[in-house]
């Protein structure tokens, strides 16, 4: 079967974060007009509680190199790139084996979160600002050096190299960490439920979890049954954990990665993260209610008005958090 019917039939999605139909984007930039075309792994992994990337480096990095080359032949592109966070440089002489004589460059570069969005990826390599485009134009018509490029996760171009060799038993990683459990990867289907990636023996040890890092949302145990999406992240907080640890670092992750591009994402943070503080430092019932209803309204302002995605998803930590662990926030 052709390898982009084989991906619609098996409903592969980008696995980074954004759940993009895989097929949809392979085909746009094979059927694209640009003279050049060029496929590009991100590799920059920037978020905490997200490992997978690396496992896949360190122990299917062949089928990584596969899905790269197979991507490259569909979509005909002349060259391909592994931009590659400088913290895995140690992969590199590995790396460098696998990709000899393929045309497969390596890009390193710090990474940063701000490189899981396509265009600021795309920003750094041709050395500009780190900052993302306006779109359209969409990468698959006008991206690297203005030529239509294909940009997958590794775990996506993996996962499509398997779908190449025949695999139909569609699964996805997950990245387990925290509290209670040792750091793991989870081989689970996609759309697997938070309960179904936690190990049974932990589950009575948990207060709540984080999932798909900073910018994914809170769940509480009754709350397990939800999809695990986004970067298939875990992060587990045990039963002494209050919530606002969790959402302080969430919000200060993302203060401390934003682009300065927006005003909604740049002062948004920074004025949660000084809200937070001024919420731990009261014991005003009345004055509490009040922090948190402005800090789901600068929340809710950044998700409708941000340049980029990672700009809007300021509001899913604070939403999550605020609407399941209200009581505790409150001090009631």
């Amino acid at each position: 079967m052709e390898i982009i019917s084989a991906l619609k039939e098996s409903n592969l999605i980008g696995l980074g974060g954004a759940g993009f139909p895989t097929w949809q984007k392979w085909r746009a930039v094979k059927e694209s007009l640009g003279a050049k075309r060029f496929v590009i792994c991100n590799l920059s992994e920037g978020e905490p509680g997200v490992f997978k990337d690396e496992y896949i480096l360190q122990n299917h990095l062949l089928e990584l190199v596969g899905g790269i080359v197979l991507a490259k032949e569909t979509v005909s592109a002349g060259r391909a790139y592994i931009f590659l966070n400088d913290k895995y440089r140690k992969y590199l002489p590995k790396i460098n084996r696998a990709v000899k004589g393929k045309k497969i460059e390596i890009f390193i570069d710090t990474g940063r979160y701000l490189c899981g969005e396509e265009t600021t990826l795309l920003q750094t390599i041709e050395g500009k600002l780190r900052q993302p485009r306006s779109k359209p134009p969409y990468p698959t018509t006008s991206g690297l050096y203005g030529y239509p490029t294909l940009i997958n996760n590794a775990e996506t171009l993996y996962r499509a190299y398997l779908i190449s060799q025949g695999g139909s038993d569609l699964k996805r990683f997950y990245s387990i960490s925290g509290d209670v459990v040792s750091k793991r990867i989870v081989e689970e289907k996609i759309g697997a439920k938070i309960r179904e990636v936690i190990p049974a023996r932990f589950l009575d040890q948990i207060n709540f979890v984080r999932v798909s890092g900073p910018s994914g949302f809170f769940a509480k145990p009754e709350d397990f049954e939800q999809i695990v999406s986004g970067t298939g992240a875990v992060e587990i907080y045990g039963k002494k954990r209050k919530i606002l640890e969790g959402l302080i670092d969430s919000i200060t992750f993302l203060k401390n990665e934003s682009c300065g591009k927006c005003t909604p994402c740049r002062e948004g943070t920074y004025r949660i993260a000084e809200l937070l503080n001024k919420l731990i430092a009261t014991s005003s019932l009345w004055d509490r209610k009040e922090i948190i209803e402005l800090i789901s309204e600068i929340a809710q302002t950044a998700a409708v008005t941000s340049f980029c995605p990672l700009g809007a998803s300021i509001a899913r930590p604070v939403t999550t958090a605020i609407d399941n662990f209200k009581q505790e926030i409150l001090g009631e």
